[in-house]
């Protein structure tokens, strides 16, 4: 069988960690795997050359809305069988009832898409296969879920000829998450690799790349003391490349520091979310203490780890004020790291709940049970000024400048009045890429010169920014 699965055109600049899973086990059995950019035109041009393929999408809530447009273009004109998964089909199935949807898999795909492409292969039925609701001659089919995969080290390792070699070897080493936070639509329970498993993987790929350092992308990396433990010695031994995780402030004691510093870590992510303790914890359902919060950071920094924190702005019951005062707190806490994002509300999570029963937002939350692909939301989008609007998303794009320059923070809240969205815009693309270089990749001033020249994918997006806006 031939599986395409279709992409944003940035899947040149960054792994899928995902589907490069989906790929190494569809490709063991046999079938044809590539990935497509997401254009209309493209994707006929692939497809026709083959009389059957198979269309899968890997969709989250801010792109489900292009890609089932996109699909219902592409089914007019090509023999394909189309596929959605990924966070929001498992969260709403019923997006089967959208024109040209075949399937909808919910959950964990790793066995379930292997399943029904082999039974398409041997010309058996689909409507019948865990995880998969089907569409079939006029019909919905909904199979009931499969568990979860308990053993992660049963699975094979990523596909990682599907794209290009990047700077930083992207690796998971769990699924799920130990937290319950109110805004999370991926409540799994947490499951994690062996460090020995881990440790193979990464072997192999370093053997095969020139990658410089290591980018651990789950959820929270620092979850037990004695995996950490038995992962700094055997990745300073076997790896030795600098890397980069996610930690949780409730997490983060000496030791655990200790143990990443050993191996290697040269820089974490954390989240704040915000200064004020009520939204924290009442709101978000964070369960972090500020007190908590500065005790990570003061540890972190005692092992010379660099910082980055994470924050949500525009958060309900909040106030501009408590947006600015979340700024300063990161400004407090020396994060040169810092970035910040507007709190996207999706439908059946706790935040959302919360929310509608509250007469402040009741009702500007109707909408959202009208249609299950709209389903996320930014509370003062709708029923909010534009004047508000303006400023969230000015801050937005202006968070991170100033939490590097703290000099720039009584300007603040005259800079986010101003019509300079394009301009703002394209101050945070220039801060992401420094980001990208320091931060992420662990670059230096010494090879900045080829950081510049990778600039080229960037500066096309400022000038659609400048000719377009955004």
């Amino acid at each position: 069988m031939n599986i395409y699965f279709v992409l944003h055109e940035d899947w040149r600049y960054s792994e899928h960690l995902g589907i490069m899973s989906l790929s190494s086990i569809l490709r063991m059995a046999g079938h044809k795997v590539d990935i497509v950019e997401a254009q209309c035109d493209r994707i006929i041009k692939r497809v026709k050359n083959n009389n059957f393929a198979i269309l899968a999408y890997s969709a989250n809530s801010l792109n489900i809305g292009y890609y089932l447009s996109l699909n219902r273009k592409l089914k007019k004109e090509v023999n394909a069988l189309s596929l959605f998964g990924g966070p929001h089909p498992t969260h709403f199935p019923e997006i089967i009832n959208e024109a040209g949807v075949d399937g909808v898999c919910i959950g964990e795909g790793d066995y379930a898409l292997l399943d029904l492409v082999n039974n398409l292969a041997e010309d058996k039925p689909i409507t019948q296969i865990a995880n998969w609701w089907i569409k079939h001659d006029g019909r919905i089919f909904r199979s009931p879920s499969r568990p979860l995969i308990n053993n992660l080290d049963s699975l094979p390792f990523a596909d990682r000829t599907l794209f290009p070699h990047h700077r930083a070897i992207s690796i998971m080493t769990s699924r799920g998450c130990v937290f319950k936070c109110a805004y999370c639509q991926h409540r799994v329970e947490f499951r994690r690799r062996s460090v020995e498993n881990v440790i193979e993987e990464l072997r192999g790929v370093k053997a095969r790349t020139n990658a410089r350092t290591v980018y651990f992308s789950d959820s929270i990396f620092n979850v037990s003391l004695p995996w950490l433990r038995d992962f700094s010695e055997k990745y300073r031994k076997e790896i030795n490349l600098p890397f980069n995780c996610y930690v949780h402030a409730n997490l983060v004691t000496p030791e655990s520091m200790e143990y990443l510093k050993e191996a290697g870590c040269f820089s974490v992510g954390m989240s704040i979310e915000t200064a004020n303790d009520y939204l924290r914890n009442e709101v978000l359902k964070k369960g972090i203490s500020k007190e908590q919060i500065i005790s990570a950071v003061q540890i972190i920094k005692r092992n010379k780890i660099k910082l980055k924190t994470s924050n949500l702005i525009g958060i309900p019951l909040g106030s501009l004020k408590d947006d600015l005062d979340t700024l300063r707190f990161n400004i407090q806490c020396g994060s040169k790291y810092a970035t910040a994002l507007p709190l996207f509300i999706h439908r059946n999570t706790d935040i959302y709940r919360f929310l509608i029963k509250n007469p402040r937002f009741k009702n500007r939350f109707k909408h959202l049970e009208m249609s299950p692909q709209d389903n996320l939301y930014i509370y003062w989008e709708k029923g909010g000024n534009i004047e508000e609007m303006r400023e969230i998303l000015n801050l937005y794009k202006l968070f991170s400048w100033v939490a590097s320059l703290p000099f720039l923070f009584p300007l603040l809240p005259f800079l986010i009045k101003l019509p300079l969205s394009r301009i703002y815009t394209i101050l945070w693309i220039l801060w992401y890429r420094g980001y990208l270089h320091f931060f992420f990749w662990g670059g230096n001033f010494r090879d900045l010169r080829k950081s510049i020249i990778g600039m080229k994918k960037y500066l096309k997006i400022i000038l659609r920014v400048l000719i377009k806006g955004i």
